[in-house]
């Protein structure tokens, strides 16, 4: 009998760390929600793309709810602010998370420097 008891302990307490789990991840988002922040990436991308003094390959775009957030690398320090100024200025974004990072000529002997 006690290894039915361990069986059926193990699975409620499945049960309640899912239950837990699912409500600490916050409501799901809708489709147009979804929708909504793949456009505004696309934009935010697109206008990264478009000036000709950054070189945007390297950054990835992720938009939640207008927050969007910068990631990757750029080989200039003045491409950290000037990618974030960008991103700020397309429309529908309410905030910009910069997490981009200074690699200094492709080498700096060491994790990416900023």
């Amino acid at each position: 009998m006690s290894g039915v008891m361990k069986r059926v302990s193990c699975s409620v307490a499945l049960v309640v760390l899912c239950g837990v789990a699912a409500c600490a991840s916050g409501p799901h988002k809708t489709e147009a929600q979804l929708q909504t922040d793949r456009e505004t990436a696309e934009r935010v991308e697109t206008a990264l793309s478009a000036d000709k003094t950054l070189y945007a390959r390297h950054i990835s775009v992720r938009a939640d709810n207008g927050v969007v957030r910068l990631t990757g690398y750029v080989w200039d320090s003045s491409d950290l602010e000037s990618a974030a100024l960008i991103a700020e200025s397309v429309p529908g974004v309410k905030g910009v998370v910069n997490d981009l990072e200074l690699n200094r000529n492709g080498n700096d002997n060491g994790a990416v420097a900023r």
